[in-house]
This record gives C-alpha cells, structure tokens and sequence, in this order.
C-alpha cells in the first residue's frame, strides 16, 4: 500500500544523521592506490573511497579484465562485483593473475573484498567447471544457490594486521552465494541482533582478504593504517 506508506512517512520528523569521523590526513608523498575497476569489480562503497583519498592515496583504477598486468603501485583493492559472470575471461588473463599472484606473494599491500576475495583462489568454478584465478589461497570457490551468512555484521581482529591491531573492531556486511574452501579465521563476525559468530578472513601484515565488505568511516583507523602501510612499502 504505497499511498500509506507515503503517508505514514511524511509524519515522521527530520532525521539528522552525524557525519563520519573526522580522519585528517597523512603528511608526506601519494602512494598509488590499485583498485580493479571493470564489470568483474563493480561493488565499491563510495564513503570508502573518497576516506583513502582524503588520507593520501591517490587511487589509479585498472580493469583485471582488460589490461596485462598489474599496473605500478604501491598497494592494491580488489572490490567486489562479480567475478563468477566474467571466470572464463578472468581465467583467460594469465598475465593479469600471474602479476597480481606475484605482487601479493612478496608483500604488496592488499585489500580484497568479497568478490576480490573470490579472485585471489586458486579456483572458481561456474557451471563450465572450474577456472584458474589468481591462486594467492589454496582451494576453490562455488556457487551454494542461496545467500550466506548474509547481512550486517560487527568484525573483530584476533591478530595484528595490514587494517588494524588485534582486538580492534569496524562495521561491515556479507552479501554473497559463492562460498570458499578456505575463509580464514583471522577475525570474528558477530551478527548485531542474534549474536550468531563465525571465524572470516585471511589477515596478516600485508593482506586482508574475506566476504566481507568494510565501511571504512566506521572506523576510520582502518582505512589510516592501510595508507600509512602503502607509504611504507
């Protein structure tokens, strides 16, 4: 009933949000952001984003689909999307998954999320079999035909990483059907109503990789410490 639902909100008073955390930002050079932007990485929140630059990355987008390799930088993004529409052409640019398997494996800085998450396996699979991906994680990931472990979630840190130290926490959310063999347990995911928990994602001092999608004004410590980490490496 659009009419009441129409209605029914034009009763309700304004609503004023805050805005997110100031996060100043670092002094000194730009290190050069990777982030793979095409129809395969798609799913990036803007908030996210404009926060990296606002602290002195400076962003240079680059398609995993379209391009050779892994263009110069000093860390790299792999956004969400959806890589599983686009395995066989992912799979087909082995000098793309080669250069970035390579750049992770001596340490680049690298934030991957959700279906970038998914592009860093050894496999996708889609219903031509299996594809090659970039093969950073040993293991595969396939379609389960239903949302998992879908919603918002709170995340905590068990271990000192790239993002945060250990026992820090940001908000966050899943929203995927493909699900791996291999989802780390770095950090814990806990839902904000049922309390329902599991183990997620792949961190260390260089990477962070997981389903998750992180909203970085949430705590903006995350998004600072990534950029301090591009700037040293």
């Amino acid at each position: 009933d659009l009419d009441a639902v129409l209605s029914l909100a034009r009763t309700a008073p304004p609503l004023h949000s805050p805005e997110p955390p100031d996060a100043p930002a670092l002094s000194g050079t730009h290190p050069v952001l990777a982030v793979a932007r095409d129809r395969a990485f798609c799913f990036y929140c803007r908030e996210n984003l404009r926060l990296l630059e606002h602290l002195g990355a400076r962003l240079r987008f680059f398609s995993p689909l379209e391009e050779d390799v892994l263009p110069p930088c000093d860390g790299l993004y792999l956004g969400g999307g959806y890589p599983e529409l686009y395995a066989g052409r992912l799979s087909a640019n082995r000098s793309m998954r080669e250069s970035i398997r390579t750049a992770v494996g001596e340490g680049l800085p690298t934030f991957a999320e959700c279906g970038g998450f998914l592009y860093l396996h050894q496999t996708l699979t889609d219903e031509d079999g299996p594809h090659p991906m970039a093969g950073v994680f040993p293991g595969g990931c396939r379609s389960t035909g239903r949302l998992r472990r879908f919603g918002y979630v709170t995340l905590t840190a068990r271990t000192d990483n790239l993002l945060c130290p250990a026992g820090a926490q940001i908000r966050a959310h899943e929203f995927h059907y493909f699900d791996s063999d291999c989802n780390g347990s770095d950090f814990s995911a806990e839902k904000p109503v049922s309390g329902r928990k599991w183990d997620c994602i792949h961190a260390s001092p260089t990477l962070f990789a997981g389903f998750p999608h992180l909203y970085f004004p949430a705590n903006p410590d995350f998004a600072r410490r990534f950029v301090r980490r591009l700037k040293e490496s």
